[in-house]
């Protein structure tokens, strides 16, 4: 392990990982939205076009049991590189062979490449994160992610969706973000070892922390899914509920920062807890705002996401105050299988309960999940103390 860098330096890398992952995201969150519109325009039936859409979290899951390993067998840097380039691959597959049951494959393997990527990127920030600030560190770092996530829809739907265009614009974002991690792998904790942390030994060591990612997956693809439903549902226009959704995201890249400061300033289990219980009071309050002025609803879902949002930035300081080193790619594929998780089994769940109750399942819905989350951040939650995630098997 390459010894800590000087806090200046640290905090250039800091950046840099950042942007980085932000980049990364344009092609993340871009490249959903393409292919829907593209199986559509191909009259793909439905069945067959959320059976491609769930292989993306799918390949998520797996890349948690995967990278880790592959990691402190390769080094981190490598892999880095390496979920670029396979990511890359799969757009480039995509846009060569444009048949449905081939996307099916290659979105798997995607999904495995944005896992990967993701995964280390995050243990290299805990790790080089200067003590003390790891709270306002991942709130600019989950800031950049968010506005990689906005802009990806943006650039596939100002080049009209034309597929060559779409899938060379989001495929230079993976070139640039491999170009990227070459230029700076030496200042980048590489976690090459011979004992790996096994991502299921997080479960019983950080329970808040990966709840929260589940409860924030959940919240995630279920606002995508089920929030524009709700308003019109209670006569709000879908291009008032769009904007909206812009809106949401735009509150977790203004507001993460200053969640993570707060953390750093008053600790992560209250900030955490705070952040569940407001967006418990903000899921109560939705069907009640959401037939008001549209100014008041907007700002609400600026800091309702926000709120949501904030409790996956705390949990991602936590994991970094708690574990060094190779522990942290163990942590943060945990987190990574558990937002998977939430995102596929949340969003199904809620859909069904819609079907049953209606469109106050929605909100109701999160209410529970993120009343959870605050009853388990309250009872579980320590800051800072040190902790040890079991060795599994030498790698080599």
């Amino acid at each position: 392990m390459r010894p800590p860098l000087p806090d200046a330096a640290a905090w250039r890398s800091i950046f840099t990982i950042s942007f980085l992952v932000g980049l990364f995201a344009v092609a993340v969150g871009g490249t959903p939205v393409l292919l829907g519109v593209l199986l559509a325009r191909q009259g793909v039936a439905d069945s067959v076009i959320g059976i491609s859409a769930a292989c993306s979290p799918l390949g998520l899951i797996a890349s948690s049991f995967v990278i880790p390993w592959a990691a402190e067998r390769f080094g981190a840097v490598r892999i880095g590189v390496a979920s670029c380039l396979l990511g890359l691959t799969a757009m480039v597959a995509m846009a060569l062979v444009p048949q449905p049951l081939l996307w099916i494959v290659a979105r798997l393997l995607w999904g495995l490449a944005v896992g990967g990527f993701y995964i280390v990127n995050k243990a290299w920030l805990a790790q080089l994160t200067p003590s003390g600030r790891r709270g306002r560190v991942f709130g600019i770092y989950t800031s950049f992610l968010s506005a990689g996530f906005a802009c990806g829809p943006l650039v596939v739907a100002l080049v009209d969706f034309r597929s060559p265009h779409c899938f060379a614009l989001l495929g230079a974002a993976f070139i640039a973000c491999a170009l990227g991690v070459l230029l700076v792998r030496q200042r980048l904790p590489d976690f090459h070892g011979t004992a790996r942390a096994p991502v299921l030994g997080a479960l019983g060591l950080i329970p808040a922390a990966l709840l929260a990612a589940a409860s924030f997956g959940a919240f995630d693809h279920a606002s995508l899914a089920f929030l524009p439903r709700f308003g019109a549902a209670h006569g709000t226009s879908a291009a008032v509920m769009g904007i909206g959704l812009s809106v949401l995201n735009v509150g977790n890249v203004v507001l993460q920062p200053p969640i993570g400061w707060a953390s750093d300033r008053w600790g992560r289990r209250p900030v955490m807890v705070g952040c569940a219980l407001l967006t418990v009071l903000g899921g109560a309050a939705l069907p009640w705002v959401i037939g008001v002025a549209t100014p008041l609803l907007f700002l609400f879902l600026f800091v309702w996401g926000a709120c949501a949002y904030g409790t996956t930035t705390v949990a991602l300081a936590s994991i970094g105050d708690r574990f060094s080193g190779a522990q942290l790619l163990g942590c943060s594929a945990a987190m990574t299988m558990a937002g998977g998780v939430g995102g596929v089994t949340g969003s199904s769940a809620i859909g069904v309960l819609q079907d049953v109750f209606g469109p106050q399942a929605f909100p109701r819905a999160l209410i529970l999940i993120f009343l959870a989350l605050a009853v388990v951040a309250a009872r579980s939650m320590r800051g800072g103390s040190p902790a040890t995630l079991p060795d599994a098997a030498p790698t080599r």
